[in-house]
């Protein structure tokens, strides 16, 4: 019998979808030890995983391995190289998360914009009077720089423009209607808002290093809901240190959870959520669903081309 490796907890209703095709599942603890894990991915034919590591060498293990189904969409976890070398599709729950991202991304461009974190203390703190110099300034008229123009940075642009936003956008495959395309380097010295949608590859690495954030207004917003490793947080801190960036809004670090030494945790005028955008219930039973119907529809052989990252797995 097909044997399905679940391996971290997942909604019970993307469960359901698997246990009613009467598949073998086999469910581990979470925080299992890696000897635990690298046992049941041996006799694995799909493992359905969020953000455990999945490395080659262990990946290596499962001769009968047929897929793997992420919950969620960004596949940093996985090496999928590997997956792709052996023709193993890795799936993504496509269009489980872009609301929820997109709207904790405009709650973060809400909330740099008008120093909610600065605003909140004030009141917490008594003082009052910074009602009168601690505002904030307003999006409309505003111009955003949306860098990665996915599900994800799409449904961010349709709710930019309804706070009357600008919005130019950065994405060498993608073209959106009402969205200015624009080069990387002008786009962010245009920007009074950077929000990032990209997935972290080797490509997107370090994609905001030094010289790029000095490219950018030194009011700025820099909003990050796609993956630390994708700004230089050492140059990012420097910047916000020295006064060189108006805030930096983040849903993810380089490291995760952040080492109490991170300086971001330190840094002045930054505001800080823990990877916790596609955490809402909604997000959660859409991500545990798709993922488990992609492990069902690549075993009817029905697999939808659009939600595989590892198109060359295909051929």
């Amino acid at each position: 019998m097909t044997r399905i490796l679940i391996v971290e907890p997942i909604h019970t209703d993307g469960l359901a979808v698997l246990e009613a095709r009467g598949l073998s599942i086999e469910r581990l603890a979470p925080g299992c030890p890696d000897t635990e894990l690298a046992e049941a991915v041996a006799r694995s034919a799909a493992i359905l995983v969020r953000v455990r590591p999945l490395p080659g060498d262990l990946l290596g293990r499962a001769p009968g391995l047929q897929i793997v189904s992420k919950h969620g969409v960004g596949c940093d976890n996985i090496d999928v190289a590997h997956c792709s070398g052996r023709g193993i599709p890795v799936a993504i729950a496509a269009d489980a998360n872009a609301v929820s991202v997109a709207e904790h991304t405009m709650m973060l461009v809400l909330a740099a914009a008008r120093g909610l974190a600065a605003q909140e203390q004030a009141v917490r703190t008594g003082d009052w009077a910074y009602r009168l110099t601690g505002g904030g300034f307003e999006l409309a008229g505003k111009t955003l720089l949306i860098v990665g123009l996915g599900r994800i940075g799409r449904r961010v642009a349709e709710l930019a423009r309804a706070f009357g936003l600008r919005v130019l956008g950065h994405d060498p495959v993608a073209a959106v209607p009402g969205v200015e395309p624009v080069g990387l380097e002008d786009g962010l010295a245009l920007a009074d808002i950077v929000t990032l949608h990209v997935p972290l590859t080797a490509a997107t690495g370090g994609l905001l290093g030094a010289a790029q954030l000095a490219r950018m207004k030194p009011d700025a917003l820099l909003v990050n809901c796609a993956r630390g490793g994708i700004v230089d947080e050492d140059a990012l801190c420097e910047r916000l240190a020295d006064g060189r960036l108006g805030a930096y809004a983040s849903d993810v670090f380089a490291a995760e959870p952040p080492p109490a030494d991170n300086p971001l945790l330190h840094a002045p005028r930054t505001v800080l959520t823990p990877h916790s955008a596609a955490m809402t219930p909604e997000a959660k039973r859409a991500m545990a669903v798709q993922a488990a119907e992609n492990i069902l529809a690549h075993l009817d052989g029905r697999l939808e081309p659009r939600v595989v990252i590892n198109q060359d797995a295909l051929a």
